[in-house]
């Protein structure tokens, strides 16, 4: 019932996040409970809505959190009824963390780093900037579950914060990750949301793009319970490639390397272990994004460079986890198909 933001993972078009590169969560709560496991709260699949564009769910505590997501941000809305408080609770989970909260911008900032297969320095700098004041706000920390009320930053193990609003406020609330800098955190929040005025917006352009993915492939002669089955598939299927490079002022892609920590122009791709993605996933991309795909293909031989070797399983760095190497085998079929 958190809405649980891992790490902004970039991917080809609009999709929730997912790899746990740098996690934290954000969970609307009528009380400041800081405990995950008492602050969590029931909903019912009556009460939901999740299409790839668009997500919705009323707790059984009555507050309403939506969602839609950009390639590396989230617009979010929380609607919280007029009897019981207002709070958000930001968790940065079990490892290091740090939090800063802005009251007179009505932003909080900060980094986790919770990732097990990646450079000492890898972090994942976020800013969420909210369109209502705070009436109250803290920092916690998560290993006694340690509330520190008016405090404005904390760092360590598993820091998070929480903020207070108005009762019965509706609170809209933009955010967005970088891997290279807190700054480069801010120039995506302001290119991928910032002329986004509310979340009907930023819910429109995803459902946009997500229409013109899936209209790639049009099926015809099926049952509507097998369309359903073959478009819930190819949406799944659209997910990957995952970017982990991000766009400059200027536009130009530019990442940082999950191998050696290191800042390069370019793009890279992640979160694949190649194990049977190369018989289906990969040759599949080959005929909906050969673009994207001889730049995966680039991407790889970067990788190679950085990390020693054909990665044979990225999350995002290399974990050593797979026998043998399929990721050659990517490189083999673009090659034979002109990628």
């Amino acid at each position: 019932s958190a809405t649980t933001i891992r790490g902004f993972q970039p991917t080809h078009q609009c999709s929730p996040w997912v790899g746990d590169y740098g996690v934290f969560s954000l969970m609307p709560v009528s009380e400041l409970v800081v405990d995950e496991s008492k602050r969590a709260t029931p909903f019912s699949h009556d009460k939901e809505i999740a299409k790839p564009h668009y997500y919705k769910v009323t707790l059984e505590n009555g507050i309403t959190t939506e969602f839609s997501p950009t390639t590396r941000s989230a617009h979010f809305r929380f609607s919280f009824p007029a009897k019981g408080d207002a709070f958000l609770v930001l968790d940065g989970y079990t490892k290091t963390s740090q939090v800063q909260i802005d009251v007179a911008n009505h932003r909080i900032t900060g980094y986790v780093h919770n990732g097990a297969f990646s450079p000492k320095t890898h972090k994942n700098y976020f800013i969420i900037q909210f369109d209502k004041p705070f009436e109250d706000y803290g920092v916690w920390e998560n290993q006694k579950d340690e509330v520190f009320p008016q405090k404005l930053d904390g760092a360590g193990k598993g820091y998070g914060a929480f903020i207070k609003f108005k009762k019965g406020s509706k609170v809209q609330a933009k955010a967005a990750s970088s891997y290279i800098s807190a700054e480069q955190a801010l120039i995506t929040l302001n290119k991928e949301l910032g002329k986004d005025k509310n979340l009907e917006v930023t819910k429109a352009r995803g459902q946009k793009t997500w229409n013109e993915v899936l209209n790639r492939i049009v099926v015809e002669g099926c049952t509507d319970e097998q369309m359903k089955t073959f478009y819930s598939c190819l949406f799944r299927a659209n997910l990957f490639s995952r970017k982990f490079y991000e766009r400059k002022e200027n536009g130009e892609p530019y990442y940082y390397s999950p191998y050696n920590g290191k800042i390069y122009d370019g793009y890279m791709y992640t979160d694949n272990g190649f194990w049977d993605t190369f018989r289906s996933q990969f040759p599949l991309t080959n005929i909906l994004h050969p673009t994207m795909q001889g730049r995966y293909m680039n991407a790889l031989l970067a990788a190679q460079e950085q990390c020693g070797w054909l990665p044979s399983w990225s999350s995002p760095g290399e974990t050593g986890g797979m026998l043998g190497n399929h990721s050659i085998s990517l490189l083999a079929d673009a090659w034979a198909k002109g990628i």
